[in-house]
């Protein structure tokens, strides 16, 4: 089967690597496939195309500020990936996150909508139901028509003017433009699968959840791991984010970090991060800054030797921390923020009500006196979230297109 998949990044990133692995399955079952990217580097190897100039990322970024519009943009890496589509002769193209200003999104759907081509959809946050948010929250004016939206600018990143009732407009006829003999939709956890189900735009569509895969040949349970000095501390619990800081309005939730902490002196938190930002000062003691993971399998030992591995995030539609943790044998406690918890293993993990820190304080002190058996943690995750079956089950839904 020729399938070309389409992400904003490739092989960096969450979605990037997700993509990635995912390419490399299908190859190893004997399918050609073209991955197409717009953000990183001009060549990342043979089976990829990058088709977006970083002149042409930053402009659509700045258009997208200046009108309001998110997904629109200049038509130049549509025409190169109308032509790759043309040459390659594609049976099935995959779009995820294609959100980056790489493309005219709109443009792009109407395209293969037009040209019968058959198009999986996986939805990886709330954009494609939403008008153009990552994250709805707690707002509910998507399962209708969103409009007058006090939040549109800030999520979408428009300077100027709230075009929520446009943008989402754009979204419904885009997404409504296939028939439904071409379009699979598919979302990344449960939890998502529920929300879109109920929105506006996808109400035509069945959404079937496919969970995100990773290489379990990287995150795999490390023996004898001593990155951390834990001495004088009863357990060791990770704390794994793209960034960290104190920020109200960080979804990540840094600013939760103190407070814990203080209360649980005897436990050591390390913070993976791969930004920090300046407004961090003086951190208790039992707080260890890491920075970031030099690779993967460095995370992956970081993981094995964690007691907990903690997530603060207000939303995670899925959630990549709570997969490499589990996979590496270390259970999970956090707040709950919608994708975590419909995909983490009940019995290795638990979650409280979003901020409230003596509850999860609870939750950490309750794991921390259980003996888990790591490496059942481990084989349950791995056979849950391996890239292998995320792509066996991506080719199952090719298939029911194809047929």
């Amino acid at each position: 089967m020729k399938i070309l998949i389409i992400n904003s990044v490739y092989k960096e990133g969450s979605t990037g690597k997700i993509v990635f692995d995912l390419s490399e399955s299908l190859r190893m079952m004997g399918n050609d496939v073209l991955c197409c990217y717009g953000i990183g580097l001009k060549k990342a190897d043979d089976h990829s195309i990058r088709v977006c100039s970083r002149f042409e990322h930053f402009f659509n970024a700045l258009l997208g500020r200046i009108t309001g519009i998110p997904y629109g943009g200049l038509f130049i890496s549509n025409i190169r990936l109308n032509r790759i589509i043309r040459r390659f002769q594609p049976d099935v193209v995959h779009l995820h996150c294609i959100n980056g200003y790489m493309v005219n999104v709109y443009y792009l759907m109407k395209y293969l909508a037009k040209k019968k081509i058959k198009t999986v959809l996986s939805l990886h946050a709330e954009i494609f139901h939403t008008a153009g948010c990552s994250h709805a929250y707690e707002c509910e004016k998507w399962r209708s028509q969103c409009q007058n939206c006090k939040d549109y600018k800030r999520e979408v990143g428009s300077w100027l003017f709230d075009m929520s009732r446009l943008s989402w407009k754009k979204m419904f006829e885009s997404v409504n433009s296939f028939d439904s003999s071409n379009i699979i939709v598919t979302a990344v956890s449960p939890w998502l699968t529920e929300r879109v189900s109920q929105s506006g735009i996808m109400k035509n569509y069945n959404v079937v959840s496919v969970p995100n895969g990773l290489d379990t040949k990287i995150f795999y349970r490390r023996e004898g791991a001593n990155y951390i000095n834990k001495q004088g501390y009863e357990r060791m619990v990770l704390f794994v984010t793209p960034s960290f800081s104190y920020d109200e309005d960080d979804i990540k939730g840094g600013r939760y970090i103190i407070p814990i902490a203080k209360t649980l002196c005897n436990h050591k938190f390390v913070v993976i991060a791969s930004k920090i930002s300046d407004n961090i000062g003086r951190l208790p003691d039992n707080v260890q800054i890491w920075g970031r993971a030099s690779n993967q399998d460095e995370l992956a030992h970081l993981y094995s030797e964690a007691d907990i591995t903690m997530l603060l995030s207000r939303r995670e539609t899925f959630s990549m921390v709570t997969a490499e943790s589990l996979c590496c044998g270390t259970p999970v406690v956090g707040f709950r923020a919608g994708g975590p918890e419909s995909i983490a293993i009940k019995e290795f993990s638990s979650f409280v009500e979003y901020g409230n820190v003596p509850e999860l304080i609870e939750a950490i002190k309750s794991f921390s006196k259980l003996s888990f058996d790591h490496n059942e943690i481990e084989r349950i995750a791995a056979s849950m979230f391996n890239s292998q079956a995320m792509a066996l089950e991506y080719f199952k839904q090719y298939e029911c297109l194809l047929r």
